[in-house]
């Protein structure tokens, strides 16, 4: 068994997104482990709420795939680790599989917190990104009691240069057009995000999440033709030109430029995006 379970109330809110976030920590780390949600209550099928998605979205994750699921003797006989995200759905999962609850962790226990995180279900944006925000901070904080309770990997095999500690994932250097366009997908999102909530998202924070996700595409053209390292170029001098506070206009020029970057570059789009960037810091 190599699978964690997270478990929540109706799995659209919160074990959506803290599954999200566990995959990426897990991967940065180097962890082969899988990561699964499920809930307590029975909405199988449900997508994930939309604050979840958009909320993931200005996180640099895509949850936008997301069903819902109950959870099923199957999910527990196959997890190696159940955590709840609070204290309650932990007690519920012990009382319902006594026989997994030497398994069944919240997440607070893990990262010896008292704390639980509310569940923002129809709350406004902004609290769903400080729990999100939170959930992960606990993540960080669960890990290493997480590393102590899973199965540990019985591979010898030496590790391959781009799996040392502190190496950028394989994904990132050998990224193929799926990828490049999932990359480009979810920083036209972000910046569709960014427009329509204003006054909520961090654009500081916003615009680091896009240059990480425009690294990876400037590194990998499609073919010896695909001009995209200067196009990125020319994307992040936009960037550096736009304000605090950028306006809906700016963020709609910056959505579609990057949208361009799910196709091969040629250089009518270079010049188109020059003249873009010029006219890019006096729109309204």
């Amino acid at each position: 068994m190599t699978t964690i379970l997270l478990v929540g109330a109706a799995d659209t809110g919160r074990a959506p997104m803290a599954a999200a976030l566990l995959r990426r920590l897990l991967e940065s780390r180097q962890y082969p482990w899988d990561v699964e949600s499920c809930g307590v209550l029975g909405h199988d099928g449900a997508p994930a709420e939309i604050e979840a998605r958009d909320t993931m979205v200005h996180m640099g994750l895509d949850i936008s795939d997301h069903q819902a699921r109950s959870i099923a003797n199957q999910q527990v006989q196959r997890a190696a680790l159940i955590v709840t995200i609070d204290h309650g759905t932990a007690l519920v999962m012990r009382a319902r599989f006594p026989e997994a609850g030497s398994r069944v962790y919240s997440l607070g226990e893990l990262a010896a917190r008292s704390r639980d995180i509310p569940d923002p279900f129809r709350m406004q944006i902004g609290a769903w990104m400080t729990y999100a925000r939170e959930i992960e901070s606990m993540l960080e904080a669960a890990l290493p009691r997480i590393a102590e309770l899973m199965p540990q990997p019985t591979d010898d095999r030496p590790l391959m240069a781009d799996q040392a500690i502190g190496a950028a994932p394989s994904h990132l250097s050998s990224l193929v057009p799926e990828e490049r366009n999932d990359a480009v997908n979810r920083v036209v999102q972000l910046l569709q995000v960014a427009a329509q909530m204003p006054g909520v998202i961090d654009w500081a924070a916003a615009r680091a999440r896009i240059e990480a996700d425009l690294a990876p595409i400037a590194a990998a053209p499609c073919d010896s033709g695909d001009l995209v390292a200067a196009y990125v170029a020319l994307l992040r001098a936009a960037l550096g030109l736009l304000p605090p506070a950028p306006s809906t206009s700016q963020l709609a020029v910056l959505q579609r430029s990057v949208a361009a970057l799910s196709m091969p570059i040629g250089q009518a789009d270079i010049n188109e995006l020059s003249v873009q960037v010029a006219l890019l810091p006096n729109l309204p």
